[in-house]
């Protein structure tokens, strides 16, 4: 297929146009989401948590205090707090939320008991560091809060102010891959778990800028630091221990946020991140919602994003890749071209994961459907203009070349160019002798059926030689050999042609008498004049008549060589030319100097009596 710059480049807009319109549709952003997915996987773990650590309630606390319902967890809760103070942790989340004190539920059973049960846990909580999880539920149309018990609100310096919504939005495949500083925007509390944490321990954080604005209501992607364990986690037992401040895991915890939150079997507060995805058989490994939180705070005070590349931006990185996708289809097959298509979309995703290490994340589906696009446009039209060419060559040589010489010309891919090229080829002139004579014997229909029938006998040995046939003029015939599909031995077909010719000749004479007893003894004879040498083949004529032929010098010697058996007396003559493109095995007899006109030289002309290899 030329390539034809205008439709190409057409085709590569309008399929720019078409993935930029699908990437905002919901399969394409799952495609999109997978991919990111997939580059967080290979990325493995991209940073080393500085500011943000993980305290968990898990099995081994839990066993360490089988007896105590998580209701009586408050003097243990004020235990750690006042231990990670003691340590020196700036600020401590904590994302378990006790919706019912001790006090409380024993008021509601009846138990006497005394009231400072949870005293020290309040007190903690009053120290100002402490950040409690709240959550925030719309599903009946207005905003519905679950608070941490009364008693524990009204500990918080800041009461509401202090608490921190640990919803993180769940895209449609159960993955959290996206959070937003603000969850809700009338009343209060509105920041959420992580930004209320971030705040309280580094109000100046580079992460935190537009806290207050509508934008931060919108969900962005979370620039996940590494895989679950990327944040060590360090069990409530480690902190509960009388050695605790001597513990190296808990002197770790200086200077740092610390998150707490329950990771026991059945709490099921375990979800699924971009690190969830399963490949190579791999289970699905899930990480503890503290985790997240963790994940968020730490990029916040780092001041890291994961932001998606905006239209215009996407639109200059795909358009290298369509524009080869292009120039691919027009060069290429439709099987090379698939691969090269291949290719790009690999070298995008490349392109891509490198741009997520920076922090950006670039769609790449609306990209991928474009690439599909351009090549199953290009093909398509490549099938219909090629199906279009095949009817031409076929309506152009079905009834002068033979079908296996159209199949090659099909096969090759290279069909006759319009205008002319010089090829070598081989002419063969053949014509009746005494015609004028015959004619004059047989009436006007008589002429046509006795041409007719002698030309099919003809012509069947032609393009069984591989010949075409250019034209006849009159009662003779012009033929072609090595035109228009290319033939090195086209000299030794137009040779072993012309010999079947003057055979049928023979044996034309016989049917001739049958039909026409009127002729007598008739007999009929033919001559054959070839010649070989270079020629302009082509189409060839005005806008009124366009033909495929073939012109030049050696069109002209070929049929002054066929004249010129009439006075060597021999059926077949060839140019000495002829003979020696041929190769061994020509049988010659008698070799004489044919004045040609139009040439100052004499043609050696040759007597063909036979082919030694049949």
């Amino acid at each position: 297929m030329h390539f034809k710059p205008i439709f190409y480049t057409c085709l590569t807009l309008a399929a720019l146009v078409a993935g930029l319109f699908t990437s905002s549709l919901e399969p394409a952003r799952r495609v999109d989401a997978w991919t990111s997915d997939l580059w967080h996987v290979l990325a493995g773990k991209r940073h080393e948590p500085a500011r943000v650590a993980v305290a968990l309630l898990d099995d081994e606390a839990l066993a360490a205090e089988p007896d105590r319902p998580l209701v009586f967890w408050g003097p243990l809760y004020a235990k750690i707090l006042a231990r990670l103070r003691q340590v020196g942790a700036v600020a401590v989340g904590m994302d378990i939320q006790p919706a019912l004190s001790p006090v409380t539920w024993m008021d509601i059973i009846g138990a006497d008991t005394s009231r400072d049960f949870d005293r020290e846990f309040m007190l903690e909580l009053a120290k100002g560091k402490v950040i409690l999880a709240a959550s925030v539920s719309t599903e009946s149309g207005e905003a519905s809060f679950s608070l941490p018990a009364t008693d524990y609100l009204l500990a918080l310096p800041g009461h509401e102010a202090d608490l921190g919504l640990t919803n993180v939005p769940l895209d449609r495949d159960g993955v959290v891959r996206r959070f937003a500083p603000a969850l809700y925007g009338e009343g209060e509390p509105r920041l959420s778990f992580a930004a209320a944490l971030a705040k309280k321990a580094a109000p100046d954080a580079p992460g935190l800028a537009g806290l207050d604005d509508r934008k931060a209501l919108s969900p962005r992607p979370i620039p996940y630091a590494g895989p679950p364990g990327t944040f060590a986690h360090v069990s409530f037992a480690r902190l509960l221990a009388p050695d605790a401040l001597s513990d190296p895991q808990v002197q770790a915890l200086a200077g740092k946020i610390v998150i707490l939150g329950i990771d026991i079997h059945g709490a099921h507060d375990r979800l699924a991140s971009p690190y969830s995805l399963p490949l190579f058989g791999a289970p699905k490994e899930f990480m503890p919602g503290p985790e997240i939180h963790a994940n968020i705070i730490e990029a916040m005070l780092a001041g890291r994003s994961l932001s998606p590349v905006g239209r215009g931006a996407a639109s200059a990185a795909w358009l290298p890749f369509l524009a080869a996708c292009s120039l691919a289809c027009a060069r290429l097959g439709p099987g090379r071209s698939a691969l090269a298509g291949g290719g790009l979309g690999l070298a995008a995703f490349g392109l891509g994961y490198a741009l997520f290490l920076r922090g950006l994340l670039l769609p790449l589906a609306g990209l991928d459907l474009g690439l599909v696009a351009i090549w199953a446009g290009a093909n398509a039209v490549r099938l219909t203009r090629g199906e279009r060419e095949k009817a031409h060559i076929r309506h152009a040589f079905g009834k002068y070349v033979s079908e296996s010489a159209i199949a090659a010309i099909l096969a090759s891919g290279k069909p006759p160019a319009p205008g002319g090229s010089l090829a070598t080829v081989t002419i063969l002139f053949s014509d009746i002798r005494d015609f004028t004579t015959l004619s004059e014997k047989l009436s006007a229909e008589e002429v046509v059926e006795l041409l007719n029938v002698y030309f099919s006998k003809v012509c069947d040995i032609i393009l069984a030689n591989g010949g075409m046939i250019d034209k006849f003029i009159g009662d003779a015939v012009m033929a072609v050999f090595g035109a228009p599909l290319a033939d090195p031995r086209h000299a030794y077909q137009a040779l072993a042609t012309a010999l079947g010719m003057v055979t049928a000749s023979r044996e034309f004479e016989d049917w001739m008498q049958n039909r026409f007893p009127q002729l007598g003894q008739w007999r009929f004879r033919i001559g054959v004049g070839l010649h070989s040498g270079p020629a302009v083949v082509g189409n060839i004529g005005s806008k009124q008549r366009l033909d495929f032929t073939v012109i030049g010098d050696t069109v002209n010697t070929a049929s002054r060589l066929e004249g010129f058996t009439k006075e060597m007396g021999c059926p077949v003559v060839a140019s000495q030319t002829v003979v020696d493109m041929a190769g061994p095995g020509v049988v010659t007899g008698r070799k004489e100097l044919a004045h040609v006109k139009g040439k100052s030289e004499p043609v050696p002309a040759l007597e063909i009596l036979g082919l030694a290899h049949e």
